[in-house]
């Protein structure tokens, strides 16, 4: 089975990282109780433009500074020598360096990475069967297209339902998903 994964709020806690960057460079305080966008710039009252100078600003840190989420890595690992697994970032190609060296350096596995916010594209062109993400907006994109989601729980996409988006909670949820649907053959 060929795996996409997003890395942002799938398998690490990017949400904490960009809080504190963002409050730094604000001069505000919001937690992660004050999140409820994938689009967390959003909260400062920033748009897009503003946003991309601070991101490019302390996106390294950013990136550099984000823990994995418990069981990922591990999970990753046993799924690294029975299926084809490929990282599919929203990140700039700016960022693919210190990407890559977090990568190692936490002992992530993966058979490929991507950097692209086409996401449905790119998983297309790889043949990926099944996506594992946070984005509401990737699920519900996928899920149109019949492409089974697993949707890592966060407060911003609960609102997402769909028979082929399986919601997780933790690693063991995401394992569990591609276990069922592997047995069932729906992939």
């Amino acid at each position: 089975m060929h795996i996409g994964i997003d890395l942002d709020n799938t398998i690490l806690d990017a949400t904490a990282a960009h809080l504190k960057y963002y409050n730094l460079a604000s001069g505000r305080s919001f937690t992660a109780a004050d999140v409820n966008d994938f689009y967390i710039y959003r909260l400062y009252g920033w748009n897009k433009q503003e946003r991309d100078a601070i991101y490019t600003k302390y996106g390294y840190d950013i990136h550099w500074n984000s823990l994995p989420f418990p069981g990922a890595v591990e999970t990753l690992q046993k799924l690294y020598d029975e299926h084809q697994l490929s990282f599919i970032t929203a990140r700039p190609e700016l960022f693919r360096e210190v990407t890559v060296t977090w990568l190692r350096d936490h002992k992530v596995p993966y058979h490929n990475i991507l950097l692209t916010e086409n996401k449905l594209q790119a998983c297309s062109e790889l043949k990926v069967d099944v996506l594992i993400d946070d984005g509401p907006h990737y699920a519900e994109q996928f899920a149109l297209v019949n492409k089974p989601v697993i949707l890592y729980a966060q407060p911003y996409n609960g609102h997402v339902q769909h028979e082929l988006v399986y919601p997780a909670a933790d690693w063991s949820d995401v394992k569990f998903h591609l276990d069922r649907l592997k047995t069932r053959g729906a992939l």
